[in-house]
């Protein structure tokens, strides 16, 4: 229930939240439980709803390495609620780059996130 993002998009697709439209839960952790490879389900999943195989995850985001002050303000942005932040304050730019940098040592050692 407390899900966000693709997450939360995957859950919906499948039927696993109280408001999806339709319920194939079933459908897709039957061949899992049987190990059967991730496109052959999509292949039967197609005829369904072919957006649960749709999703797609964004590459994870090495902070040392990616200069900060290059990226847009809205990718910055999208860092920050990632994190499930919000900077009220920020005006500028270099204000986004700020807090990120800041906040960085709290999220990038103690919240190592997997991919699915």
């Amino acid at each position: 229930m407390d899900t966000k993002g693709k997450e939360h998009r995957l859950c919906y697709y499948i039927g696993a939240t109280s408001d999806a439209a339709t319920k194939i839960i079933s459908e897709v952790s039957r061949p899992m439980s049987a190990h059967v490879p991730v496109s052959k389900i999509c292949e039967k999943l197609k005829k369904n709803d072919i957006q649960i195989c749709e999703l797609k995850y964004e590459r994870k985001l090495d902070l040392n390495s990616v200069d900060l002050s290059k990226m847009r303000v809205a990718e910055l942005r999208k860092i920050l609620d990632n994190w499930g932040e919000v900077c009220r304050a920020c005006i500028e730019k270099t204000d986004f780059v700020n807090l990120i940098k800041e906040l960085a040592p709290k999220y990038t050692l103690t919240n190592p996130k997997s991919d699915l």
